[in-house]
């Protein structure tokens, strides 16, 4: 009986399933963008500033929901709060990225958002 309580499965937290996939796309967006050859530099301002704007909205989360499941039916799901926060980052006009790789996020933001069910 020891062993089998010792099995039991634990649900992942919120905030870690929020995390890990922010860590899965990121990965992705970081690829994508070093494949069309934006600079280390870029790349740095882009994933910084993406992972400071979805650590924000993350935090507004388990605000609202604490680690309760069932109260995540109203926020986005980790995908769409990713895409959401590339977006924030192109109307940003202040950083210091280029219209080249503004257009290339633009591309990945808009080829996830076709892959989605708002």
């Amino acid at each position: 009986m020891k062993d089998l309580l010792s099995m039991t499965r634990v649900p992942k937290s919120i905030k870690n399933h929020y995390i890990d996939s922010f860590l899965i796309n990121s990965e992705n967006l970081n690829s994508f963008l070093s494949s069309h050859g934006i600079s280390n530099s870029e790349l740095e301002i882009v994933l910084f500033t993406v992972s400071k704007l979805y650590n924000q909205k993350v935090d507004d989360i388990l605000e609202s929901c604490g680690n309760d499941w069932t109260r995540l039916d109203s926020t986005s799901s980790p995908l769409i709060l990713f895409v959401q926060c590339i977006d924030e980052l192109l109307s940003e006009a202040h950083l210091d990225i280029s219209s080249r790789c503004r257009f290339i996020l633009n591309s990945f933001s808009k080829t996830l958002e076709s892959w989605m069910i708002w």
